[in-house]
């Protein structure tokens, strides 16, 4: 029976007995979702990984990540020697700090000893305590899903699919600005700059630039098209019984499936090799970032 109030990550976390390859993924993929970029893994199957076991950047800074995730609650001092050892990357990875990733328990006393060890070394502690918050948060319930097998509860549900919304009314908040933008500036223009243009010759070599209504209305296609192929892999997981959704979420959800399938035809929505599967999620990290938002960002 699933333990309430966040327990159940909690346990499932210090109680890890998956080996050091899967935590030091799920550790990438939580580091990522929380703002770190750039994130280049060593050797998760094993391997000289140089004091590092990735690479990852913050706001343009190089950092070094480590991740401890024994089975079980060990001791200060065997957390703070590991800690210490894996300390000595940074120095020899030239990087700025470290991001310590572990399923420890740590009292506030035992993290501020950690980071004061070498006070000109940033320090970012990722304890069991901060990671179980983190999975527990709406927008890594899959990663939650992924590497620690717990589903969403008809509360969690609620919760992602609301997240999910405001989400899209964020993005569709900044395509307005952006708009707005837009026409402010070819205002804005003078009109002797406007005759110059028009007196300079047509040349039928050069392509113009694609509008803002054409880019946001690109977004849209990828944005449809990645969720539908999601869709799919969630409605083979409920078919299959690996997972469970609410029944009104559900129906809700094959309503907006059928409507991506009215609108593109279900013989262009996939199934997608691998290859076309990454060129879809790569035009749309980039004319996302082209309309404000960060590298990588793929939510749908």
């Amino acid at each position: 029976m699933r333990r309430n109030d966040g327990r159940e990550t909690w346990h499932r976390l210090l109680d890890w007995d998956k080996g050091q390859a899967p935590a030091e993924r799920l550790a990438a993929v939580v580091l990522l979702s929380d703002g770190f970029r750039n994130i280049d893994p060593s050797h998760p199957l094993g391997g000289r990984d140089g004091l590092k076991d990735m690479i990852l950047t913050d706001n343009g800074t190089k950092w070094v990540g480590a991740v401890y995730f024994p089975r079980g609650q060990q001791c200060f001092s065997d957390i703070k020697s590991k800690f210490e050892h894996d300390l000595e990357g940074v120095k020899k990875n030239n990087a700025n700090g470290i991001v310590f990733v572990t399923n420890q328990e740590l009292r506030l006393s035992e993290r501020k000893e950690l980071t004061e060890i070498d006070e000109n070394i940033d320090v970012q502690i990722y304890h069991l305590e901060r990671l179980a918050t983190l999975l527990n948060s709406p927008s890594n319930y899959g990663i939650r899903m992924e590497f620690l097998e717990i589903e969403m509860n008809k509360e969690e549900q609620l919760a992602f699919f609301a997240n999910q919304n405001q989400k899209m009314s964020n993005i569709e908040a900044a395509l307005e600005k952006l708009t707005i933008g837009l026409e402010e500036y070819k205002l804005s223009k003078s009109l002797p700059d406007v005759k110059l243009m028009e007196e300079l010759p047509e040349s039928d070599d050069e392509d113009e630039p694609r509008s803002i209504e054409e880019i946001v209305d690109a977004v849209g296609v990828f944005l449809d098209k990645i969720w539908f192929d999601r869709h799919l892999s969630l409605r083979y997981r409920i078919e299959t019984g690996m997972e469970t959704v609410n029944p009104e979420i559900w129906k809700g959800a094959l309503e907006s499936a059928q409507k991506v399938i009215d609108k593109y035809g279900e013989e262009n929505l996939g199934p997608y090799s691998d290859f076309e599967w990454g060129m879809l999620n790569g035009k749309l990290s980039a004319l996302r970032w082209v309309l404000g938002d960060d590298w990588d960002m793929l939510d749908t």
